[in-house]
């Protein structure tokens, strides 16, 4: 673990997701560092015993939800997926679901990362470098990933 990144996510990976494991592997390639990026399921025994080691256990939103009760605007959820009003600064660079994310689908998710902060649960994606849990529940911007990551 001393070496690598997890990305603890959903399968199949949802935007947030896929955005997040893009832009770590992108990092460690461009920056040549010696690190090797995972893709783990946030059910995972892995992902479930690093939760567990913090007081905390692994979900996702709907974790949340289920938990808290918080309710999300779903209609707006659903409308920035098929259309994001506004695209990431690496847009050019993204493929795949990461396509579907915008900063407004965090803006509109946000509620549920603040309830599963209160509630104990790393809600995914959950980014975790050398073994220290450093973001969850939005996609870190660029720059926080490369601060983490050097």
């Amino acid at each position: 673990m001393e070496n690598e990144v997890w990305i603890i996510g959903v399968d199949p990976p949802c935007p947030r997701c896929d955005l997040t494991r893009q832009r770590v592997e992108r990092i460690i390639l461009e920056e040549g560092l010696p690190l090797r990026a995972r893709n783990i399921f946030y059910t995972d025994p892995e992902a479930q015993q690093l939760a567990e080691s913090i007081g905390k256990v692994c979900g996702t939103g709907k974790t949340v939800v289920e938990k808290a009760g918080t309710v999300v605007d779903a209609g707006k959820l659903v409308s920035i997926f098929k259309e994001p009003p506004s695209r990431p600064e690496d847009y050019d660079q993204i493929n795949g679901p990461a396509k579907h994310w915008s900063p407004e689908m965090d803006e509109v998710i946000r509620p549920l990362q603040m309830e599963a902060e209160a509630l104990g649960i790393l809600m995914s994606p959950v980014l975790v470098v050398r073994g220290e849990v450093k973001h969850h529940g939005s996609v870190p911007s660029i720059g926080q990933i490369k601060s983490w990551l050097a």
